[in-house]
C-alpha cells in the first residue's frame, strides 16, 4: 500500500510540476497510465482541418499523427479528435499551452488520452 501512495504522490507532483490539474492526470483508482504522447482535443469546430490542428499544436515538438474523428456513414466530423506526439513532454507542454484555448471560434477542451493497454 505504501508504494502505491508513492507512485500517486509521484504522479500529483509531476502534474504540479508540468502546471497539470490532477484530474487532468487520468487517476482512476491506483492510477491509469498517466502520462501518454497523445492528446484528446474535444469542442473542435466541424470546420477545423488535421492541418489546421498541426499547425496550431506544431509549436510544441514534433507530431507524430493527427486524427480528427469521422461519422463512419456521412464522413463529418465528430468535434473531436487526438495529437500524437514524439514525445510525453512535448505532449504535456501542448496540453498545457492549448487547454481552453480557442481555434476556429471554439474553445477547446483538452485532456491526456488514455491508453489501450494500460501499464497497471
Amino acid at each position: 500500500m505504501a508504494i502505491k501512495l508513492k507512485i500517486w504522490l509521484f504522479i500529483i507532483m509531476a502534474g504540479r510540476l508540468f502546471g497539470i490539474a490532477p484530474h487532468l492526470l487520468r487517476i482512476d483508482g491506483f492510477f491509469h497510465r498517466c502520462f501518454s504522447s497523445t492528446v484528446f482535443v474535444s469542442r473542435l469546430s466541424f470546420y477545423t482541418t488535421e492541418e489546421k490542428l498541426r499547425d496550431s499544436f506544431s509549436p510544441f515538438g514534433n507530431i507524430k499523427t493527427v486524427r480528427l474523428i469521422k461519422d463512419p456513414q456521412t464522413h463529418r466530423p465528430k468535434g473531436f479528435g487526438f495529437v500524437e506526439f514524439h514525445s510525453e513532454n512535448d505532449a504535456l507542454r501542448a496540453l498545457k499551452a492549448m487547454n481552453y484555448k480557442m481555434i476556429d471560434g471554439r474553445l477547446l477542451i483538452l485532456e491526456m488520452a488514455k491508453s489501450d493497454n494500460p501499464t497497471t
